[in-house]
C-alpha cells in the first residue's frame, strides 16, 4: 500500500483521527492498544486496512488548526522490530505490515500500514486473550471489541456467503407471491422473449435466479427471494422494518420532528418486483413539471423537473444496494426544493470511485435481477447515468451522494433547479463585499437550501479534492458565514443562525444585484456581519463603557486597521474578562476569525492573558488584560470618562 506521509498528516490536522488512521504517542509499539488496532484494521470488512502513526501527540488546547504535535520516537529501529514481532506471533495468523520510517522537522515518525486480512483468515484476534475477548473491529476512529453478532458476520464472510443467500428457518414456498413471479415473467419477456428461464416453472425459475434453494426436498425462497418475490405477510413476519419503504412528503425545506400536519408518509412493504414501478409512478406524480411547446406541435408537453430515468435509477440504487441486515426502513423524502433517498448500507466503492465503471454489489443476486429487467443501468454506472441525464435536462446541480461507513448509510440528494439561480444570487448579494468565489457561493446556497454542507458535498458541487474542500469550508467558517459541527468523518457545516433568520432579507445598502464572482477564493482581512447585535451583545452587568470607547465600536469599519481592533479589545478586556464569542458579537466579527488573527497573537505578545491560564481549552475560557498593563489602560479609560 503506497502512502504519502504529508497527505496523512494533512488529513489528521484537517479532520482528526479517522477510520483509516490511528495515532499513537507511545515510544513502544508493543502495548495492548497497538495490538487492538492491528486486530481492528485486519478485521474490518471492506476497509482495506489502515495506518498506525507512532510519534504524534494530540494537542491539549483543542486547537482545530494544529490538532497534533510531532514529538518523534527515540528508537525507530527497535519499534520496527517490535511491530514485526507482534504481527508475526501475537495473533492467530501472521500479519505482514508495511513499515516506513519518516523524518519530519528533524523528528522521526514510524508509519505502519496494516492490511485487511482475507475473508478466509478472519476473525484475526490477539492469541493471549482468545477469540471472544481478543477480536476487534474498527468502528469510526475507535477500536471496539467484537460482539457475538460481529463474530457471526466475520464467519459468514469467511464462508463467502452473502446475507441475501441465507434462508429464514421458517421460510416456505407459500411465502412467495405468485403475482410477483408473473410480473417478473411479463417484464423479462418485454426485454428478451427468448430468455431461457421463462421456459421453467415458477420454482425452477427462482432456483435459476439463485433466489430459491431445495431444503429437505422442498423448494424455499432465500432472503433475496423473499425481498424480490415475497408476500406482504411473509415480509411483515420476517423483515417487518428492513423490507419497508417510507415515502414522505414534507411541505417545507427542512425536517421537523413533531409536525403532525407538516408531512405525509406512505408505507410500502411488498415484493421489490412490483413495488418499484408503483413507487416510481408515485414519485413522478408528485414532482413539479414545466411545459414545453416545440415548433410545429399543437399541444404542449409536460416535462418533469427531474428526468424519469434519474428517479428510476435512484430508486433502484437504494433498493438493490441497501444493507438488509439493518432494521431500518428506506426513506424517500420529498421536500419543497429537493428529493432525498436514504438507505442503510454505505457504498462498498470508495467515494472517489463512485461513478466509475465496475460494481461492488452488496446484494449481487438482487442486482442481477434489476439489471435483467432494466430497472438499473449497466453495472457500476448508475451515478454516472444520473449525472449525465441531469446535465442533459439542463440541471447544473449534480446528484449529491453522501456515503458514511461509520454510520453505515448512503444518501442521495436530487435538486430540480440551479444553485445560482436568480433568487439565490439576490440572497448572495448581501456578501458582495467578501468577494466570494463562485464555488463558495454554491456552498452557501446548498447549506441554506439543505440545512448543512459536508466536505463530500463541497467536492461534488465544485469538482475539487478533499483537502481543497476542507480549506474552503474552514475559510467560510473563519469569515463567520458557517459554523462547524461534529468531528472527524461526522464534520458538517451550517449557516450561522443570524443568516438563517434573515435569509429572505437583503442587507441594507448592498442592493439586489448580482454579487461579485471571482475565479479564486477571495481574501478578506475581516468580516463585518450587520446581523450581529453589536453593543447589545455586552454581557449583563458589564461595566459601563466610556463615550469614546462606545463611539469607536459603533464606527468600527469593515477594513479597520489591526491596531484599532487591538486597542478596542484591550479597552474592553481591561473592564472585565470576555470570551471570544462575546468579543466577536460586540465587534461584529466572527469569533474564530478574531481568535486566529488577533487573540492568540495578543496572548503570545503579552497584551492579553487567559482567565484560566492552566487550562487553555477550558470551555468558559476568556481573555483579560495583565494587571500592570491593565492599570495603565484603566487610567486611559477613566480619562476618557472624565
Amino acid at each position: 500500500m503506497e502512502f504519502n506521509l504529508e497527505q496523512l498528516l494533512e488529513r489528521l490536522q484537517g479532520c482528526d483521527e479517522c477510520q483509516k488512521i490511528e495515532v499513537k504517542e507511545s515510544k513502544s509499539s508493543s502495548g495492548a492498544s497497538v495490538m487492538e488496532t492491528i486486530s481492528a484494521f485486519s478485521n474490518e470488512p471492506d476497509l482495506g486496512g489502515g495506518f498506525i502513526i507512532l510519534g504524534l501527540r494530540k494537542n491539549s488546547d483543542g486547537s482545530a488548526n494544529s490538532r497534533y504535535a510531532i514529538i518523534g520516537v527515540a528508537d525507530p529501529d527497535k519499534i520496527q522490530c517490535e511491530l514485526a514481532s507482534l504481527c508475526r506471533s501475537a495473533f492467530n495468523i501472521q500479519i505482514r505490515p508495511k513499515v516506513n520510517v519518516e523524518s519530519v522537522d528533524d523528528k522521526v515518525l514510524v508509519v505502519a500500514f496494516i492490511p485487511e486480512a482475507f475473508c478466509r483468515e478472519k476473525p484475526v484476534y490477539i492469541k493471549k486473550y482468545g477469540e471472544e475477548k481478543g477480536t476487534f473491529r474498527r468502528i469510526g476512529s475507535a477500536d471496539q471489541r467484537c460482539t457475538a453478532e460481529d463474530l457471526d458476520l466475520l464467519y459468514q464472510l469467511r464462508r463467502q456467503r452473502t446475507y441475501e443467500a441465507d434462508i429464514f428457518p421458517d421460510a416456505t414456498w407459500e411465502d412467495v407471491a405468485l403475482d410477483a413471479v408473473a410480473e417478473y415473467r411479463r417484464l423479462r419477456a418485454l426485454i428478451d422473449s427468448n430468455a431461457s428461464e421463462l421456459a421453467l416453472d415458477d420454482k425452477q425459475l427462482l432456483i435459476s435466479l439463485a433466489h430459491a434453494v431445495k431444503r429437505g426436498g422442498e423448494v424455499v425462497p432465500t432472503i433475496g427471494g423473499l425481498l424480490l418475490f415475497g408476500t406482504k405477510a411473509a415480509l411483515r413476519r420476517t423483515m417487518p422494518i428492513a423490507a419497508r419503504i417510507d415515502y414522505i412528503l414534507v411541505e417545507g425545506t427542512e425536517w421537523v420532528r413533531n409536525p403532525l400536519e407538516r408531512y405525509h408518509s406512505i408505507e410500502y412493504r411488498e415484493a421489490l418486483i412490483t413495488v418499484i414501478s408503483r413507487l416510481h409512478g408515485q414519485i413522478m406524480s408528485d414532482l413539479p413539471t414545466r411545459f414545453q411547446l416545440r415548433t410545429g406541435d399543437l399541444q404542449r408537453s409536460d416535462i418533469p423537473s427531474i428526468p424519469r430515468d434519474v428517479i428510476r435509477e435512484a430508486l433502484a440504487n437504494a433498493l438493490m444496494h441497501r444493507d438488509y441486515r439493518v432494521d431500518q426502513a428506506i426513506q424517500i423524502i420529498r421536500y419543497a426544493n429537493r428529493i432525498e433517498f436514504h438507505n442503510p448500507g454505505y457504498s462498498l466503492k470508495p467515494f472517489d470511485e463512485l461513478g466509475q465503471s465496475g460494481s461492488l454489489a452488496r446484494n449481487g443476486k438482487i442486482a442481477a435481477v434489476f439489471h435483467d429487467l432494466k430497472f438499473a443501468e449497466t453495472k457500476g454506472t448508475g451515478i454516472t447515468t444520473m449525472k449525465r441525464l441531469m446535465h442533459e435536462a439542463g440541471l447544473s446541480t449534480p446528484p449529491l451522494v453522501e456515503t458514511d461507513r461509520d454510520g453505515n448509510k448512503f444518501n442521495l440528494l436530487l435538486m430540480p433547479h440551479h444553485l445560482l439561480d436568480e433568487g439565490n444570487l439576490r440572497w448572495l448579494s448581501q456578501f458582495r463585499s467578501l468577494k466570494l468565489s463562485e464555488s463558495d457561493m454554491r456552498a452557501l446556497v446548498l447549506a441554506r437550501e439543505v440545512g448543512a454542507i459536508t466536505n463530500q458535498d463541497y467536492r461534488q458541487i465544485n469538482g475539487i479534492h478533499t483537502l481543497a474542500a476542507s480549506n474552503a469550508l474552514r475559510h467560510l467558517r473563519d469569515l463567520g458565514l458557517l459554523t462547524m459541527k461534529g468531528g472527524g468523518s461526522e464534520t458538517y457545516y451550517q449557516l450561522i443562525p443570524q443568516i438563517i433568520e434573515n435569509s429572505e432579507v437583503a442587507v441594507e445598502g448592498q442592493g439586489e444585484g448580482t454579487p461579485y464572482i471571482s475565479t479564486s477564493p477571495g481574501e478578506a482581512s475581516s468580516y463585518t456581519n450587520p446581523l450581529y447585535k453589536g453593543l447589545d451583545a455586552l454581557p449583563k452587568g458589564f461595566p459601563n463603557l466610556s463615550d469614546d470607547l462606545r463611539s469607536k465600536i459603533i464606527h468600527l469599519k469593515n477594513r479597520s486597521s489591526k491596531e484599532e481592533i487591538e486597542d478596542i479589545i484591550i479597552k474592553l478586556c481591561v473592564l472585565a474578562p470576555l470570551q471570544p464569542l462575546q468579543i466577536g458579537k460586540i465587534l461584529n466579527r466572527d469569533a474564530q476569525y478574531l481568535r486566529i488573527n488577533f487573540l492568540s497573537e495578543m496572548v503570545k505578545t503579552g497584551k492579553l492573558i487567559y482567565q484560566y491560564p492552566d487550562k487553555p481549552a477550558h470551555p468558559q475560557q476568556a481573555y483579560k488584560v495583565p494587571e500592570m498593563m491593565g492599570n495603565a489602560s484603566s487610567e486611559c479609560v477613566n480619562e476618557d470618562q472624565d
